[in-house]
């Protein structure tokens, strides 16, 4: 009757040892995926903070661009006054030649930074849709997270119980 209660012992300890490095090997398939993930996250915060970056640089040059248009206004409104007197009659004031060039030359380099905001706005908007895509697969990682946690919870749980039984 022993050699029957050892053989049970020794097949249930096989049994046990089996499972242990099965439950070994799920930890480290788990261990490689929360590796990767983190790698992911890395990834993910780096391009953030890129997009981050880039959107401060469309801020600032949108700023600029408030900027001379105010310039842009304010000169306008200069040539205008030097060319209507309060008489209400055209006069040429020498100076005017001058501010009519830099008038012309600003509304070159107004139409020029117009461009360039249009090709900003399409570039914001790329990173707006590109970070977008980073939070969703942000909250992915951190969903999958979870449930690697949950599942080694799990296995944690189930290890204990089978040794409990098997004492």
């Amino acid at each position: 009757m022993e050699d029957s209660g050892n053989i049970d012992l020794a097949m249930a300890f096989r049994k046990l040892m089996s499972e242990n490095k099965s439950q070994e090997a799920r930890l480290d398939e788990y261990a490689r995926i929360i590796s990767s993930r983190d790698n992911e996250i890395g990834m993910l915060q780096t391009m953030l903070s890129e997009a981050n970056e880039q959107r401060s640089s469309v801020d600032n040059q949108l700023n600029e661009l408030k900027d001379l248009r105010r310039y842009l206004n304010d000169l306008q409104q200069q040539v205008a006054g030097s060319v209507y007197r309060t008489t209400g009659r055209q006069q040429h004031v020498p100076n005017d030649t001058n501010a009519e060039d830099r008038l012309q030359n600003l509304n070159k380099e107004y139409t020029y930074l117009q461009s360039q905001l249009a090709d900003l706005q399409t570039q914001l908007t790329e990173v707006n849709n590109r970070n977008l895509l980073l939070q969703q697969q942000n909250s992915r990682i951190a969903e999958l997270e979870s449930l690697l946690e949950n599942a080694q919870e799990e296995i944690g749980r189930y290890s204990t119980v089978h040794l409990q039984k098997k004492n």
